[in-house]
């Protein structure tokens, strides 16, 4: 099947090419898909990307009620598709009542008087505000909320490649490894338990999951060579990685408790950066076996014929595959700047996301934002607005951000 690029200039533009023309282009296919398509479908739902939700915010009692107000319309702010309001104001009305052990929230249909739901959220600190905020962002959007997901990431900031993990506004980071070496490629298991990354603490790239209740860390791959950028299937049974015990980098899948490691790759070139679809049956994956990093998207057995997206790009490494399946966030490269490009899986064509630079895109659970660095700093990106908003954090040398969903 042909694939063909959206404004294809925007994804392999000449290297003379003027600053001026890439912002003109860039807001031209603003205004078009605005003007052309003001809605999007996620999750089934159909949300006009035009308004928002307007969300009163009440009375919520307690010691720590203004903190947990303000945290709250925060999260929803960031949801891009509600717009905190005062009390007595909006289409719904948002109550609570916080202790040290949890919040209790309540949400109102102001317009009919219904009540749709009153739930207690357990926790302490700010995970109960997280899950409310959650909570309200389904109940009127119909989409998922990501407020209660974690962020992990690389930072450098002491000197040393070390692991992070945060909430995923950026408050709570601290860090999680002190082996004083190079970490990289961190990535969650779908139910935020568990974390696989690689670490030379052995003084190879070796693959190691920790698990985030106990602390425990298992080396799960050490084999002669490179062992890096593992990846969590959905179930969380297996861990998708590049080997390269056999000779080129080679994708290979195996059990997240280690053993003999299944091939699904076998070209002359070398593979990277493997993504699952949300579905477990499939892979995507960067290749330069065609002379130049590519996406492919291969079976999760390694059977049948690799799949080649043609993203009008030269330069495409660090898939991402959405939630919802329907998109693929990755990096490429344009006249020797890092960007960020999101490829229709239905469609087949590519968009870019991003003109000031960008690298490592990993979806939210919504399927609508994404994560991603930039000259140190992490940003939150809205694909259906196009805005970017920086994840405060007083830490630098941030890259390689994992979310769990």
């Amino acid at each position: 099947m042909a694939a063909h690029l959206i404004f294809p200039s925007l994804l392999n533009l000449p290297a003379n090419v003027k600053l001026s023309s890439l912002c003109f282009y860039t807001t031209l296919l603003v205004l078009l898909s605005g003007f052309l398509n003001p809605r999007l479908h996620a999750q089934g739902v159909e949300v006009d990307v035009t308004a928002l939700v307007p969300v009163g915010i009440g009375s919520i009692g307690g010691p720590q009620g203004a903190m947990v107000t303000q945290v709250l319309s925060t999260d929803l702010h960031r949801t891009g598709m509600i717009t905190p309001v005062g009390a007595g104001s909006g289409d719904f009305q948002a109550t609570g009542d916080s202790t040290g052990s949890g919040l209790t929230g309540k949400l109102v249909n102001k317009k009919t008087g219904t009540e749709i739901f009153t739930q207690t959220f357990s926790g302490t600190g700010r995970a109960p505000i997280h899950e409310f905020a959650d909570a309200i962002t389904q109940a009127v959007t119909g989409i998922p909320g990501f407020a209660s997901s974690k962020l992990a990431f690389i930072s450098s900031a002491g000197g040393a490649k070390e692991l992070y993990l945060a909430d995923i506004d950026g408050a709570s980071a601290r860090a999680i490894t002190h082996d004083h070496t190079i970490s990289a490629s961190p990535s969650f298991s779908r139910d935020g338990g568990k974390l696989a990354y690689t670490s030379y603490k052995s003084g190879y790239p070796d693959v190691y999951v920790i698990d985030l209740a106990s602390g425990s860390r298992n080396r799960i791959a050490f084999f002669p060579g490179i062992n890096s950028g593992p990846s969590f299937s959905p179930d969380g049974s297996q861990i998708a990685l590049t080997l390269s015990k056999d000779g080129n980098p080679e994708i290979y899948t195996m059990s997240t408790n280690g053993g003999s490691p299944n091939r699904i790759t076998r070209t002359r070139g070398s593979e990277t950066s493997p993504a699952w679809s949300p579905t477990g049956d499939r892979l995507v994956y960067s290749s330069d076996d065609h002379g130049s990093p590519q996406l492919f998207i291969s079976t999760a057995q390694g059977i049948g014929e690799m799949d080649h997206l043609v993203t009008g790009n030269s330069y495409c490494t660090k898939p991402d595959w959405s939630p919802d399946g329907k998109s693929i966030a990755f990096t490429t490269r344009i006249s020797g700047q890092f960007q960020i490009g999101v490829y229709n899986v239905a469609s087949r064509t590519a968009q870019l996301s991003t003109t000031s630079g960008g690298e490592n895109p990993v979806w939210t659970r919504d399927s609508r934002h994404f994560v991603y660095d930039n000259n140190g700093r992490l940003y939150l990106l809205d694909t259906a607005t196009r805005q970017s908003l920086p994840v405060d954090m007083n830490i630098t040398g941030c890259s390689e951000p994992t979310v769990s969903r």
